[in-house]
């Protein structure tokens, strides 16, 4: 109903409106009219009907002076007559019983007495009423009270009566038919000159809104066209200076405002259009630039499967991974916050960073530390970075994980079941100073293949096009009901089906991490033959004596594979002599210091258990040290380096260690280490109680 009163025009409105009001008006006041006219209609009839009562009473009054009205017939006649006359239903009179008593109660006067006859007696004054049974009828009762001078006679000299008594009433009945005939009469004028009357208007009104309305819908017009057309120089025409002339003149005055205002936008639009078509420029290049950044620092590891979809030009999501010397895989996945350029700007420090300390061989925990560090000096307060650092040890099967704002990453098994999640643990990297900082880690032993899903949040907050989000719920879903080697390309499509074709909100990465059971020594160089070690030609020696202060914070090992690559003979030997120095250096100062029983390791929860006891003992270390040596030798004519690291541990049994070495159990979690560094090394060596051990290591 709203929408097709605002449908119609604005002439129809007013018509409508007007003719509705005088539909509603004329009737109610023809109603009243006929009310007032009725009114008076009984009035006259009323003070007709006192006045014939009246005159009644005076011929009673002349007939009783005469003696004539003691002649029963003439009585009669008298009062047949009154009650003949035209529209007189009824005529009688009525006394009181103060007169019957006196003159008699059979002398034929008194009529028939009603309710309203006593009424008038009581007050003494006219009473009348209407009666509308079937007809209307005007009953009127007339008193008479006894006076001194009524009408020129003196009523006390035969009733003995105090003065004012009333000595009886007049009652009539007239019929109100032929007035009420009349009123009918005049009732069906008065419609038909409403009818008439509503006719004229709906003529003159409609006129009158035609020349009112005829101004507006030319200025309708002229927008229509000027709208149609483009055409901004067309005007309205002022043809007064009323209220609608007033509305053309500020319309041309709006119209010649956005007639300039449209030559501004076009030279406006044309210099955007330059702008855009630069920008868009710049961006494929930016884009080209910041893709090569990141590649340069980040080669995709072969057994990691990622994904990365912006939400614009530049993803403000990165996914990097890097192996160590020794073979441990890095993955960083990293979100900074918001998406676009400057998002892109904040994650350029973490590449060189990341990629230079993992193949140094640095610790996942470490590195946390220099890219907090990074991010919190170079970038402004608001401008952090949530990241998730995951560290893979295929030959141990440990799985090391920090976690700062990244939803957390889930290890699926082989069947489809979740064996662990990283909740985020810390705060997004670029947040906390040095000295908050944590760079805690959370660590977990695999027993079995599976896949590790890291993502960032733009994954589970993508919304479809309802705005539904993904959800972390139907992420696991699709991971628990697929066979592994599906799982990423399930996920993958089931966002795709999710978005149906909507770009999404934010950055979206994923990264999937296979794990397997078989060791991965690839790339290490073995020298398996043990026969003797002839040192000649010493050129260089590196010494280091590490206390408890240094063994505590220091992460020596990296540092020192550092500085023995800088000698460019054992620069290809990189990864080999990382291994054997950080196996050794974790050896002595695990075993040899720390005094930890490699034992604790075993069990689901064993390596958990194994690096609490290891902080805490680190923690509360005192009078401790470990020395390492690093020297070029020549073995058997060939160059090569050894190493000696020595611990002021107490030693242990190394000949009864291999002796049985060959009986660990293929899924053993400790005791590999100086396994590999046996098949590593040109040879091995402990001295002393134990707590000494050199290696030698042929580079050519």
């Amino acid at each position: 109903m709203k929408n097709w009163w605002r449908d119609l025009s604005l002439g129809k409105k007013l018509h409508l409106s007007i003719q509705l009001s005088l539909l509603l008006v004329l009737p109610l006041a023809q109603m009243w009219v006929m009310d007032r006219f009725e009114e008076k209609m009984i009035e006259d009839v009323r003070l007709h009907a006192e006045d014939s009562a009246t005159q009644s009473f005076l011929s009673l009054n002349a007939m009783m002076l005469s003696g004539t009205i003691s002649n029963p017939e003439l009585r009669a006649e008298f009062l047949s007559k009154m009650a003949k006359r035209q529209g007189v239903t009824d005529f009688h009179l009525e006394r009181p019983s103060s007169v019957r008593e006196q003159f008699g109660s059979d002398r034929g006067i008194a009529g028939r007495g009603n309710a309203l006859d006593r009424a008038a007696m009581t007050a003494g004054v006219p009473q009348f009423e209407i009666v509308r049974s079937g007809k209307h009828i005007l009953h009127v009762a007339v008193p008479f009270a006894a006076s001194k001078d009524l009408y020129g006679t003196n009523c006390l000299q035969c009733h003995l009566v105090p003065e004012g008594t009333v000595l009886g009433t007049v009652s009539m009945a007239v019929d109100l038919a032929p007035e009420y005939v009349k009123l009918n009469r005049l009732g069906l004028v008065l419609i038909g000159g409403q009818i008439s009357l509503q006719l004229l208007l709906f003529l003159l009104i409609g006129w009158i809104i035609r020349r009112v309305t005829g101004s507006v819908i030319e200025l309708e017009q002229t927008m229509l066209e000027v709208r149609e057309t483009g055409n901004f120089s067309r005007r309205a025409k002022v043809r007064g200076k009323d209220e609608l002339g007033y509305i053309a003149q500020a319309f041309n005055g709006f119209i010649a405002q956005i007639e300039e205002l449209y030559r501004q936008l076009a030279s406006k639009i044309q210099a955007l259009e330059k702008y855009h078509d630069r920008t868009e420029e710049e961006l494929r290049i930016g884009s080209d630039i910041m893709g090569r950044i990141t590649a340069a620092y980040g080669t995709v590891d072969s057994g990691v499967r990622t994904i990365i979809s912006p939400a614009t030009h530049y993803s403000g999501d990165m996914i990097l991974t890097a192996r160590t010397p020794d073979g441990h895989l890095h993955v960083l996945l990293a979100d900074a916050v918001g998406h676009g350029l400057i998002a892109a700007m904040n994650l350029l420090p973490l590449s060189q960073v990341f990629n230079a300390m993992s193949k140094k061989g640095f610790a996942v925990s470490r590195i946390a530390e220099e890219l907090n560090a990074k991010i919190f000096r170079l970038m402004p307060a608001d401008r952090f970075v949530g990241a998730v650092l995951v560290s893979v040890d295929f030959r141990n099967r440990v799985i090391e994980v920090w976690n700062g704002g990244i939803p957390a990453p889930i290890l699926v098994g082989s069947a489809g079941e979740v064996l662990h999640q990283w909740r985020s643990r810390n705060l997004p990297l670029g947040i906390l100073g040095e000295e908050d900082f944590s760079s805690e880690t959370e660590t977990f032993h695999y027993e079995q293949e599976g896949q590790l899903f890291l993502f960032s949040d733009g994954l589970p907050e993508a919304e479809s096009p309802d705005g539904e989000q993904f959800g972390r719920e139907r992420i696991e879903e699709a991971l628990m009901s697929s066979a592994a080697e599906y799982r990423f390309d399930v996920l993958a499509r089931s966002l795709r089906q999710h978005l149906q074709g909507s770009p999404a909100h934010d950055d979206i990465s994923l990264a999937l991490v296979s794990l397997s059971l078989q060791e991965e020594t690839e790339g290490l160089a073995c020298h398996l033959s043990h026969s003797g070690v002839v040192e000649t030609g010493s050129r260089w020696r590196l010494m280091f004596r590490l206390g408890e202060d240094e063994l505590k914070y220091l992460d020596a090992v990296p540092l020192l594979t550092e500085m023995v690559g800088k000698i460019r003979a054992a620069t290809e030997h990189h990864a080999a002599l990382y291994v054997i120095l950080s196996e050794l250096f974790n050896n002595a100062l695990d075993h040899g210091v720390l005094k930890l029983d490699s034992g604790l390791k075993h069990g689901a929860e064993g390596f958990e258990r194994y690096l609490h006891m290891r902080e805490e003992r680190l923690n509360s270390l005192v009078r401790a040290s470990i020395e390492i040596e690093i020297e070029k030798v020549m073995i058997e004519g060939r160059y090569g380096v050894k190493i000696r690291v020595t611990d002021s541990g107490d030693g242990f049994n190394h000949a009864a260690l291999f002796a049985g070495i060959g009986d660990l159990p293929v899924l053993a979690q400790y005791g590999r280490g100086l396994v590999l560094v046996r098949g590593v090394a040109y040879r091995l060596e402990f001295e002393g109680k134990g707590n000494e051990v050199v290696a030698y290591y042929i580079c050519s």
